[in-house]
């Protein structure tokens, strides 16, 4: 009996000195660790709020839609007699068909006119007679365009269609009272087909607009145009008659204007 409480307080003490112990494994456990798995994903974690943090990169777009005006000067490639230079105006609509990329293609329909001013011919009782031809050209156009993107763009233009031409007769005299006096009359009109190639550069001047400076040399058949030195006239003054003459419509055209983008 005593050997049985013996051995019993002795393992009681046994006990209470492992509890004690600082080197043994009860000791050792911490109750904040967090395994391997739990560190992984709190790293994931912060690398993917990291990644959600930075923007994404943002690629330059080329526009889609081209709108330009511009201010023409129209000169014969050839020499012609009756036209010479003309003056004008032009608009132009393209659209592009190639996105997100160092080149871009601007296709649509262009339109221009030119005043062509005739040579005055002075006749008898202090006449004097002008034939005025005014041209009007419609025609899809291509504008292939390097470097859309840049401060300065290059490109190459091409295009196919038709001008018409429409003659006009400004006769001033003076009547018996001395006074002066203009009758304008439309006399022929004409059509040719144009096409032709050019290019230029267009100026970056700020987001969406440029300014474009362009030489196209058109080719065109020949039109019928009023011949201003066979025009008579009878003895009060009145057109009696003019004949019609072919002239060489090719013409070299400098522009100067603004583009839109869109």
């Amino acid at each position: 009996m005593r050997l049985l409480i013996t051995v019993f307080l002795n393992l009681i003490i046994v006990g209470l000195f492992a509890q004690r112990n600082p080197n043994t494994n009860a000791g050792k456990i911490n109750p904040n660790y967090k395994s391997d798995t739990s560190i992984n994903n709190q790293t994931n974690s912060a690398v993917s709020s990291s990644n959600q943090a930075v923007p994404p990169i943002a690629i330059d777009d080329n526009n889609s839609i081209q709108l330009g005006a511009s201010l023409n000067y129209g000169t014969t490639l050839n020499q012609s007699d009756i036209m010479e230079n003309g003056f004008g105006f032009g608009i132009k609509l393209g659209f592009n068909l190639i996105k997100d990329a160092p080149i871009a293609l601007y296709t649509g329909l262009g339109f221009d006119y030119l005043y062509f001013g005739g040579k005055k011919i002075s006749q008898a009782n202090n006449v004097d007679v002008a034939i005025n031809s005014n041209a009007y050209g419609w025609y899809p156009y291509a504008d292939l365009e390097l470097g859309p993107n840049w401060p300065i763009t290059i490109f190459g233009t091409a295009f196919w269609g038709g001008r018409f031409f429409y003659t006009r007769q400004n006769i001033t005299f003076y009547d018996a009272q001395n006074n002066k006096q203009t009758n304008t009359k439309n006399l022929e009109g004409d059509a040719t087909q144009i096409y032709g190639y050019g290019g230029g550069i267009k100026l970056n001047l700020s987001k969406g607009i440029k300014m474009e400076l362009r030489y196209l040399k058109n080719f065109g058949n020949y039109s019928k145009v009023v011949d201003p030195k066979t025009i008579e006239f009878d003895s009060f003054g009145n057109l009696k008659s003019y004949q019609n003459k072919y002239t060489d419509t090719d013409l070299g055209v400098y522009s100067i204007g603004l583009i839109l983008n869109f």
